[in-house]
């Protein structure tokens, strides 16, 4: 997951009292982009969630009427809730300090699926739509990360290295023993409509959005256009998939595959970098809004702390 803040280039002073490095700032807020279905943009981009912090990891509840979010307004990364026009932000989670986010509504709409690092290994939680303590749904010395849904909210998928490499599994979602879903790669993806097969990415930065049946059998590639799959900003629809390429970094673009036709319709083009490692792109039940995390602010300090050792005070130097 991104940080908002990453320190990095320390160098010690000779009477080894200061400690000087460059502090990066890079701010990701959600944008609503109102469309026509798979048609195109109906409406200019609106700006929904923003902090001076990172906002992202957008994902709608089944209702449409809200949606979650992974932001670390509050210092730390945890689990947000927000009305659908981006009012009354509130926070879920209040797990303070490990790395928590890739939120996932359920679609009965009673629970939220979510990674975390707060007990010192990557799992998946489940935490009640309304608040509580999150419930534990993984529990192995690998990596477990990136959760979503099955169509009928019984099971949580789940990519995972407990095999040796990075595929995805299952789990009930009351709990129990996960099972493999993918043989050749799986990082994350999502459940189709009518529950028959699994649509996945293979890994952080790597391209081509695969499908595999849901009860086994062999994967395929559905779609490897513009590197589609290579940033995590793409969802599943009954129609097809939207996702976001960027052939210039600088002027990414939101495409959508027609499943029907297998043709592809741009339907946005954004005026801001995307995030490559964060989850970023949302698409409402009804069809009508895709949210969009874009990276509003991006630059660098160059931090001195003195007496570090001791525990001193940062100065920011420009």
């Amino acid at each position: 997951m991104t940080s908002e803040r990453d320190a990095f280039s320390p160098t010690i002073s000779r009477e080894k009292n200061r400690l000087a490095y460059t502090q990066s700032l890079t701010d990701g807020n959600i944008w609503r982009i109102g469309t026509n279905g798979s048609r195109g943009a109906a409406e200019p981009p609106v700006k929904l969630i923003s902090s001076t912090q990172e906002d992202t990891s957008p994902d709608f509840s089944p209702d449409g009427k809200r949606f979650a979010f992974a932001s670390r307004r509050s210092g730390s990364f945890e689990i947000w809730v927000s009305e659908a026009d981006g009012s009354n932000p509130r926070p879920l989670t209040s797990i303070g300090g490990p790395l928590t986010g890739t939120p996932r509504w359920s679609p009965d709409g009673t629970q939220i699926a979510f990674d975390s690092w707060s007990e010192g290994n990557p799992e998946i939680y489940v935490i009640a739509a309304e608040g509580g303590v999150p419930r534990r749904l993984t529990s192995d010395p690998a990596e477990d990360i990136t959760p979503s849904w099955s169509r009928d909210s019984r099971w949580v998928y789940f990519g995972s290295t407990r095999s040796g490499t990075m595929q995805i599994w299952r789990v009930s979602s009351a709990g129990g023993s996960p099972v493999q879903i993918t043989k050749h790669g799986g990082f994350e993806g999502f459940e189709s409509f009518d529950g028959r097969y699994f649509y996945y990415a293979k890994g952080r930065a790597m391209p081509g959005i695969y499908k595999v049946p849901v009860n086994g059998g062999e994967e395929t590639l559905v779609l490897d256009h513009h590197q589609a799959g290579l940033w995590r900003y793409w969802a599943v629809t009954t129609d097809g998939i939207y996702f976001a390429t960027a052939e210039i970094a600088s002027a990414p673009v939101i495409e959508f595959l027609n499943f029907a036709t297998n043709k592809i319709t741009q339907i946005a083009r954004v005026n801001a970098p995307l995030f490559r490692t964060d989850p970023g792109l949302a698409l409402s039940p009804d069809g009508q809004s895709l949210l969009l995390v874009q990276m509003d602010q991006r630059g660098s300090d160059i931090m001195l702390a003195e007496n570090f050792h001791s525990g001193g005070q940062v100065a920011q130097r420009k």
